[in-house]
């Protein structure tokens, strides 16, 4: 029911009053407190109100309802401690309004205007992010934001004590918090919301899941998604682990206290997590795009309408004589005045935004500020590291006890070993994990030394994070069940907590479960909380063929094209040691989530086809800043190849052979593929006016056909021929050496092209 049509039947029913003074029945409220939590369900239907008015008005662009929601909303809030963290969905207008956000703020919201705090007009309404207030950003996929929670659980339950590497010292939220996660239960069909209330159960961390059941997910019925329309069903087995199941309705204020409440002491006494059917209704349709009345039956309608938690709250109240019909009715009038001068202010001067508005709060990295950052660190600790190094020695870690820059050049996978080693001693509060990341499983590592040092230790499947584990510890470096959706969920829990993580992605290939991790979550936090959260984490992962026939379908992907398209996420491709140590100090630092992508092809090689390709570790104070690319041969003119990653040896090797015949080529290595250097791109096709791009990558969508496009739209005058692309075919690579010929660049296939380019 809209707002004044539940005050109109506030003004017109008949109340049958029972005994006066049953305010103990209400989980020991007081009547200050009921009355707080009425108004501000009220409040929340009268903003919803006021956002259809600002709709037709043609002000507000998108409708998306709260009612019938609202009491589960203040309850929660109520019986959750101030700054326990909220991770919600578009649903929890009165939850946000119970915490303190105000009524303009709301109108704000509504209205898109770039002053609105919560997402700076960058969301539709009902997307809040009032991080000030222990709500964290929300998104519009439901059921990916589960993962988050339980990610956030986990974190908070990590001992890994929190600097200020991250700018949270001592973490953002209490480490004996509690996460509430409300989520549709259309919603908890997701795979995500599955695995989130399995890691919390098996973690045992301090989350609650509320389940907002109002029968309906747009158009299509809870039975058409669970047997007996319950989602909580699914998970009765997990109760011998810890689990409470909650099942009560939350249109009943003193059913939904009794319960809340018993969930809160569940798991706020380390118990186990809680997961809850809370039966709601839904007094509007999904949105202002969707009519209810096409698929839902008038009696349901009715029912709906009759179980208004807003009218079932106001005759409880009455006839239990904690408040007369006057005093309520007298709600609706001072909420009504103050949206209507709420709105008034908002609209007054509405602001449309600028693209600065939009485009400045994609990415917060600025090379001068994570300089800065890696200096402190550096300052801080780095004169630990020759006393370190040496431990580490004698314990078997490294085979010097000489520190990485001192030593001579080195392959890739020994550089980012090292980097990561001197990570986790400049930083106290680094996290790495993934599948099969550690040395040992933790109950192998429990045996002690006495069983461990007989062991070799795995330390990832390419060896890269060797040791690590032993070095560190299992709270700082562990695997995680074969989970890419929960190994980036939980990262997203551990950064948002205030430290860095380094989650592990096996092989880019299998990044597709994460995914939506990725892409809507991670990659948006920044731009969807206003600027407000950054979600800084280095993405681990091996990528790309040549492996010498090993490879194939999904341990060959190069696909990063797919991963350019994602605003918000740096792309970093190394070629040698000495970038793959830059690089990660940078991605370490920047402030932003980064993929980190690691050629396997490089990992071991000392050559590619007799060219050199070791390299010197970098000293402890230089980093590689992002979106700088590095030149080869920069006096030549006939000829600029740019290249990055696995076949920049390639290339370079390549050019040799071109300077053979005379023909002298300029290589470009881009280092990252987003943000691309585009000022060296630029000066380079001025200079040599030919060029070709070699990218492992494919065409459609590919990092080479994003280049040749922009050198064709903005540098098309200075070119004497063609853009040549070589790029990897349109199929999946297939297995052995063959394989790798047909559907990747060869080194005949760059050089044949590259004369042709010099002869056309």
């Amino acid at each position: 029911m809209a707002f004044y049509e539940v005050k109109e039947f506030l003004k017109e029913a008949t109340f049958s009053k029972r005994d006066e003074g049953q305010i103990d029945r209400y989980g020991g409220l007081s009547r200050e407190t009921l009355r707080k939590m009425y108004y501000t369900m009220v409040l929340a239907r009268r903003i919803e109100q006021e956002e259809k008015i600002l709709l037709r008005k043609g002000l507000c662009k998108f409708f998306i309802g709260c009612g019938g929601k609202e009491l589960m909303d203040v309850v929660a809030a109520e019986l959750l401690q101030s700054d326990d963290p909220f991770i919600g969905y578009y649903r929890n207008k009165a939850f946000d309004l119970y915490r303190g956000v105000s009524v303009k703020q709301k109108i704000l919201e509504a209205i898109g205007d770039p002053r609105s705090e919560s997402t700076g007009g960058m969301l539709q309404p009902a997307h809040s992010s009032y991080p000030e207030k222990a709500i964290l950003p929300q998104a519009s996929p439901t059921g990916s934001h589960a993962m988050e929670a339980a990610g956030l659980g986990d974190a908070l339950k990590s001992p890994v004590p929190i600097k200020e590497d991250a700018g949270l010292p001592g973490g953002r939220f209490r480490q004996n918090a509690i996460v509430y996660c409300a989520i549709g239960e259309g919603a908890t069909s997701s795979p995500e919301f599955g695995r989130a209330v399995f890691y919390s159960t098996f973690n045992n961390t301090k989350n609650i899941f509320g389940i907002y059941n109002c029968g309906w997910a747009i158009a299509t019925s809870v039975k058409e998604q669970f047997p007996d329309g319950n989602p909580t069903s699914c998970y009765i087995g997990m109760q011998k682990y810890g689990l409470m199941i909650e099942d009560f309705d939350g249109t009943e204020i003193k059913e939904a206290i009794v319960h809340f409440k018993k969930m809160v002491e569940h798991v706020g006494s380390g118990s186990g997590p809680a997961i809850a059917n809370i039966r709601v209704v839904r007094l509007e349709s999904h949105s202002g795009s969707d009519d209810q009345s096409h698929y839902m039956q008038i009696e349901e309608q009715k029912y709906h309408i009759e179980n208004d938690p807003l009218r079932k709250t106001a005759r409880a109240f009455i006839e239990d004589g904690i408040f007369t019909q006057d005093e309520l009715l007298s709600i609706y009038e001072e909420t009504d005045a103050l949206v209507r001068k709420a709105s008034a202010e908002a609209v007054a001067d509405v602001r449309t935004k600028s693209p600065a508005d939009v485009l400045g709060k994609v990415y917060s990295y600025r090379k001068e500020s994570a300089q800065a950052r890696w200096e402190k660190l550096v300052n801080a600790r780095a004169s630990l590291r020759q006393e370190k190094y040496r431990e580490f020695h004698k314990k078997g870690y490294f085979e010097t006890d000489q520190l990485p820059e001192d030593q001579p050049p080195m392959m890739m996978r020994r550089a980012i070993n090292y980097t990561l080693f001197d990570l986790f001693l400049l930083s106290s509060d680094t996290v790495l994990f993934g599948e099969d990341v550690a040395d040992f499983p933790r109950e192998i590592l429990a045996m002690g030394e006495e069983v461990t040092g007989k062991l070799k230790g795995k330390g990832g499947v390419f060896l890269v994070t060797q040791n690590m584990q032993r070095a560190f510890g299992p709270d700082r470096v562990f695997n995680t069940p074969l989970d890419e959706a929960g190994i980036l969920g939980r990262a997203v829990g551990h950064s948002y907590q205030g430290r860095i993580p380094f989650p592990e992605i096996q092989f880019i290939d299998y990044m597709s479960p994460g995914y939506q991790q990725l892409k809507d979550r991670i990659a948006t936090t920044y731009q969807r909380s206003n600027g407000r959260i950054r979600l800084p984490m280095v993405i681990r992962t091996s990528y790309g063929g040549y492996k010498q026939g090993a490879g194939a379908m999904w341990h060959s992907e190069a696909n990063l094209g797919t991963f350019i398209n994602i605003p918000g996420i740096h792309v970093a491709i190394p070629s040698n040691a000495a970038d793959a140590a830059g690089l990660m100090r940078t991605a370490f630092v920047c402030g932003d989530p980064v993929l980190f992508c690691e050629a396997v092809a490089l990992y071991n090689r000392r050559d590619w086809d007799g060219y050199n390709i070791l390299a010197k570790y970098p000293p402890i104070d230089r980093l590689i800043p992002f979106g700088v690319a590095q030149t080869y041969n920069p006096v030549a003119k006939q000829l600029l190849i740019i290249s990055y990653g696995i076949t920049l040896p390639i290339v370079l090797r390549v050019s040799e052979k071109l300077a053979e015949k005379n023909i002298e080529a300029r290589v470009l290595d881009l280092r990252t593929v987003k943000p691309i250097d585009w000022e060296a791109i630029s000066q380079g096709v001025k200079d040599c006016s030919r060029v070709m791009i070699v990218s492992e990558d494919r065409f459609y969508g590919g990092v080479g056909a994003t280049i040749a496009a922009y050198i064709s739209e903005r540098l098309f005058d200075y070119l004497d021929a063609p853009v040549r692309v070589l790029h990897a075919q349109d199929c999946r690579v297939a297995y052995g050496l063959d394989g790798d010929a047909i559907c990747l660049p060869q080194s005949e296939n760059i050089l044949e092209a590259a004369t042709k380019i010099v002869e056309y």
